[in-house]
């Protein structure tokens, strides 16, 4: 009986959340002159404890990882974003180059604010207004080729271990 009432609530649980409405795209990619929405995704982290040496914590390392061995989308040297910002501004928005392994990517440096990162600004990025309150980004300088994340810095963490949702791209030569 138990077990009928767990696997009911469960089917229901589903039902409702499979209704619910999915949150529109804020973030874009052009391709070409077509503008397609890009996927978030969603880090994984990985806390190696070290050792306690007289409670001492010694060789403790926290590392984010990315799943797969390359992004889905790609792009060549001079990506161009559509940006809708909703409750952030845009220069919250930065590029990390991701550190590459067989089979996923890496932030150099746990923390997204600590990497070396690019932000959204003025000087960095040619800001283009587009309609709807969003905005067209393209980097100046151009991006060498390898993994990327356009991160949203201010966003909460979507869990405990502090992982966050990013968009993943990949550069290649051109």
């Amino acid at each position: 009986m138990k077990t009928t009432a767990l696997f009911f609530f469960l089917a229901l649980f589903m039902q409702v959340q499979a209704q619910m409405k999915p949150q529109p795209p804020t973030v874009f990619i052009f391709v070409g002159d077509s503008i397609f929405p890009m996927n978030a995704v969603t880090s994984q982290t990985e806390l190696k404890k070290g050792w306690d040496i007289q409670g001492i914590n010694v060789g403790r390392k926290v590392r984010r990882y990315f799943y797969g061995d390359h992004a889905r989308q790609t792009t060549g040297q001079q990506p161009k974003f559509a940006i809708y910002p909703t409750t952030q501004n845009l220069n919250d928005y930065a590029l990390i180059r991701l550190k590459e392994r067989r089979g996923y990517r890496y932030l150099p440096v746990s923390e997204f604010k600590e990497c070396d990162h690019t932000r959204v600004e003025l000087g960095l990025f040619k800001i283009e207004n587009l309609p709807g309150l969003g905005f067209a980004v393209t980097p100046l300088t151009p991006l060498f080729p390898g993994e990327y994340i356009l991160v949203d810095l201010s966003q909460k963490t979507v869990n405990q271990y502090g992982d966050c949702k990013a968009y993943d791209f990949r550069v290649e030569k051109e």
